[in-house]
């Protein structure tokens, strides 16, 4: 079962591939990308398959970290939640790639574009199959560093930088919380491996902590009351959840495949997976349920109704996205987290497909062409209307 690993490795070499390669790969760079990314999704197929027959396992890579009792070691857990995520995460992934390869035609910056998509398929999925918290944070913040450079790839344009600032900055204060719930579970439970965690949540539920004892005062709370609201807010952030619901419309400044990958297989959908993989520990704290409930609701009500006042498309589908997040988060608070996954992978099918046109063929090809390839045909004049409605090449 070793070779598992692939599944994240693939995609991390693809990455550094075509980042250490530079421009000399141009137009061809999707020939690394693509197969690495198909052959991640034909390996999570076969995870699929060997979790249904022997169950979960682990693969144990290496100590990374030991400091005291701070054991770090670099492993990856597969189960039934893993093995779904992987599927949606490298099949929507795939064919953003593939419609990719044709859209971004022409881009200038072709070659950086697949390194960083890459890249960001890489965090996602290594997010999904992480086996501790200090992982599960590294991958958590790549996959932030690789929505600012996506979001602002046409860096000429002052819209998409703003864009991507705005990003990075809500999800920056966002995960500020994050990380003092990760320090925090290590405080309580002195490991972060998350399966040990998991089983020993039930008997920490009387762990408290002075948190004014550093001014000599006595203010005692229950950590494992505490902890879900920390780790909430960082995915409140990446699944875009009010207030932190910000960036999400302002994030379709970046291409439209970045768009169908954001939206569907990452980035929003690790808020509603941290919730369902941390469940037996959220599940401890009733005032977090309901916070987390609250907010849910709040939030698909509020973006729902937002939608309706929008006359950009791609802004409906970035409220829309935000509506169906809230129904998820809620279904989590309400404890119905095989109806939040279920949602999840549902939604993810098939809002993917809403950023990717029907080709509208005309004689041999199909009009599925970027502003910078339409330019560069017309520049050429090797492209001109056609009096049938769709276009093709000359």
């Amino acid at each position: 079962m070793k070779f598992f690993v692939l599944i994240p490795l693939l995609p991390l070499l693809a990455s550094l591939i075509l980042l250490l390669g530079g421009r000399r790969w141009g137009e061809t760079s999707h020939r690394i990308a693509i197969p690495a990314i198909a052959i991640s999704f034909g390996l999570s197929v076969a995870a699929f398959i060997e979790v249904m027959r022997n169950g979960p396992f682990t693969l144990s890579l290496y100590r990374l970290f030991q400091s005291g009792s701070l054991t770090i070691d670099l492993n990856l857990f597969v189960d039934q939640l893993t093995v779904l995520l992987l599927l949606l995460v490298t099949g929507v992934s795939t064919i953003v790639h593939v419609y990719s390869s044709r859209y971004m035609i022409g881009d200038s910056r072709y070659n950086r574009f697949f390194a960083v998509i890459a890249l960001f398929t890489f965090s996602m999925i290594l997010l999904v199959m992480s086996g501790n918290l200090l992982m599960l944070l590294v991958s958590w913040e790549v996959m932030g560093i690789c929505s600012y450079l996506l979001i602002s790839h046409a860096a000429e344009r002052p819209s998409s930088c703003r864009a991507a600032t705005k990003a990075f900055l809500v999800n920056a204060v966002a995960d500020v919380g994050f990380s003092f719930g990760v320090i925090l579970t290590f405080f309580t439970f002195g490991t972060l491996d998350i399966q040990t965690i998991l089983a020993q949540a039930d008997g920490m539920q009387d762990h408290t902590i002075n948190i004014l004892g550093w001014m000599g005062l006595d203010l005692h709370i229950h950590t494992v009351t505490v902890i879900p609201f920390f780790l909430f807010m960082g995915a409140m952030g990446k699944s875009a959840q009010f207030p932190f619901h910000v960036w999400l419309p302002f994030a379709m400044e970046a291409p439209t495949p970045v768009s169908a990958l954001i939206h569907a297989a990452t980035m929003v959908n690790a808020g509603p997976f941290l919730l369902v993989r941390l469940s037996p520990l959220i599940v401890l704290s009733p005032f977090a349920m309901a916070f987390i409930a609250i907010i849910g609701i709040a939030t698909a009500v509020f973006a729902g109704i937002v939608s309706l006042t929008q006359s950009d498309i791609k802004k409906i589908l970035a409220y829309s996205t935000i509506s169906q997040i809230g129904f998820m988060v809620m279904a989590c608070g309400l404890g119905a987290f095989a109806v939040a996954i279920f949602h999840l992978l549902a939604h993810g099918c098939y809002k993917a497909f809403f950023f990717f046109p029907p080709e509208m063929h005309c004689g041999r090809w199909s009009n599925t062409l970027s502003t910078a390839h339409t330019n560069m045909l017309l520049q050429r004049r090797e492209w001109e209307p056609c009096m049938a409605g769709p276009c093709c090449w000359r």
